[in-house]
């Protein structure tokens, strides 16, 4: 074992006593080196650091005595912590008080107890003492962290509890309150309005579930892209045009630009840049109390990126901010103008998703004059299908069903009355009268007392007696030939595989839209 020790004393004889003693000690190699004033050990122990395993101090030194010594080494948070063995001419109390404990020394004795036997253990010891010492600091200091990140994590909590409160109520409360208007008087004069808002307000929550199912898939890494070929300016005008109106609403100028010279197709997923781009607009809006929302789009044929651009004039974001507007619920700060709106998780999943897609979203610029943000992302160009490309958002009316949809079998396991009054309703759109199941067993009874198979199985995965799955497992172990759809509220991807791995033929995540139905059977039955 090696150690280096320095020996601060203005006396070279005493300094000497020092060194000889703890060369007798054949079980350790010491190195030494020596100073004779304060000054020059400060000096000594800034040049050599780390080095240096231990000082041993003579009280009272020409230039300063020890206790202004150890002042000045603390003092200077450049030169890293060393023990300290005070050395004194005597031992009395008034040399050595516990103050100089308090300040980091180890250990004192009197030059006339150096020994051969006593001075190696003072001097290990010593070393010892102040290794210990530093782990209980630095315990100390990681348990104070800690405590500081549960504190923001409290506070993170009960933020995004609040906000996440607010924006169920808000929809909750049109939803409840359009509702209740409409049970005492169905034919109101504005009926048709308060069913569009009530729609409208339940299109939001189902948005704000997406979100929390999206950043739950970015926390489990299971957060994914699927790219077609897509009409990019068609997705930009769309989501523009959504937007345009809220902007308007706001007093805000709104405008927006197409790649020129774009391909006619893109290969990218246009779910998910449209969720982007919505969440891009939908803050730049938010936090813009006048002026104008630009967004640009551009495209890059050499690297084949596509490029979008959202510039607002709001207030701009603070620089200790900028990185937290990215992070879960974590909304930045508030205006003077405006409250926080939403749940602070928009920003966090598009830079996930753009970064998924081989790009990035940044804030490329931000002043008190307003800010941009951009998007990138991988566009290659693909060629033109045989069929027009129609954005996954874009929705066409439910109509009327095909001549011999009137007589199909269908049988739907739900076990909620209103589920099961919805479906019934929905389908009687279609001509087509289903059967019901309360449960799974209810169910798998039906089919196997029936003389004829049905065309469809509707199956809920979640109810009590017997769920889906097993329902499902058991009608396939019985081979039963019918398609069996998967009607779930749980939408993670883990979820949809198990539906899938029971043997169910397609999956359908609630809630279920009049479309979404409609298309089922012209997929099954023309």
């Amino acid at each position: 074992m090696k150690y280096h020790f320095l020996i601060i004393d203005d006396s070279p004889e005493d300094r000497n006593v020092v060194v000889s003693a703890l060369r007798r000690d054949i079980d350790v190699r010491y190195r030494f080196t020596e100073a004779a004033t304060g000054a020059d050990g400060l000096e000594k122990i800034a040049t050599l650091g780390s080095e240096i395993d231990l000082v041993f101090l003579d009280y009272r030194l020409p230039d300063m005595d020890a206790r202004r010594f150890v002042e000045l080494l603390l003092g200077d948070s450049t030169i890293p912590p060393v023990p300290i063995v005070l050395v004194t001419g005597s031992i009395g109390t008034d040399r050595f008080d516990k103050s100089f404990l308090e300040k980091g020394v180890q250990d004192f004795f009197g030059k006339s107890q150096i020994t051969a036997e006593i001075l190696p253990r003072i001097a290990i010891n010593a070393i010892e003492r102040h290794k210990l010492l530093l782990k209980v600091v630095e315990s100390e200091r990681k348990a104070e962290q800690a405590m500081i990140m549960a504190d923001q994590a409290n506070r993170s909590k009960s933020q995004f509890l609040t906000s996440l409160s607010h924006e169920l109520r808000t929809p909750l409360t049109a939803i409840i309150g359009f509702a209740e208007i409409l049970q005492q008087d169905l034919h109101a004069e504005d009926a048709a309005k308060m069913l569009d808002m009530i729609a409208n307000s339940g299109e939001h929550l189902l948005e704000l579930l997406n979100d929390l199912l999206d950043i739950a898939k970015v926390e489990a890494g299971k957060l994914e892209v699927e790219s077609s070929p897509t009409d990019v300016c068609r997705l930009i005008d769309s989501a523009c045009e959504l937007l345009k109106y809220r902007a308007t609403e706001s007093g805000l100028q709104f405008r927006w630009e197409t790649p020129q010279n774009c391909p006619p197709q893109l290969m990218i997923d246009p779910v998910r840049v449209r969720q982007i781009l919505i969440n891009l607009l939908t803050n730049a809006i938010k936090f813009t109390d006048h002026g104008s929302i630009h967004c640009q789009s551009e495209y890059n044929y050499a690297r084949e990126k596509l490029w979008i651009r959202v510039t607002d004039t709001g207030p701009g974001i603070l620089p200790d901010v900028v990185e937290r507007i990215f992070t879960p619920f974590d909304q930045g700060p508030a205006t003077r103008e405006k409250k926080l709106l939403g749940i602070g998780l928009g920003l966090a999943i598009s830079r996930q998703l753009a970064n998924l897609m081989g790009g990035f979203l940044r804030l490329e610029e931000t002043s008190e004059n307003g800010s941009t943000f951009l998007l990138e992302i991988d566009a290659p160009e693909c060629a033109p299908s045989s069929q027009e490309t129609v954005p996954a958002h874009v929705q066409t009316e439910a109509k009327p069903s095909s001549d011999n949809w009137d007589k199909l079998s269908i049988l739907i396991a739900e076990d909620v009355d209103a589920n099961r009054y919805l479906l019934k309703k929905v389908f009687a759109r279609f001509g087509i009268e289903p059967e019901f199941a309360k449960d799974g067993r209810e169910a798998c009874d039906s089919v196997f007392a029936r003389s004829s198979p049905y065309d469809l199985i509707v199956m809920d995965m979640q109810m009590p007696v017997m769920d889906g799955y097993e329902a499902t497992a058991l009608l396939k172990a019985r081979e039963v030939e019918t398609p069996v759809i998967a009607l779930t509220a749980a939408a993670l991807s883990n979820d949809v595989e198990r539906c899938l791995s029971v043997g169910c033929n397609q999956v359908l995540v609630k809630p279920v839209s009049v479309k979404q139905l409609q298309t089922l059977l012209m997929d099954y039955f023309g």
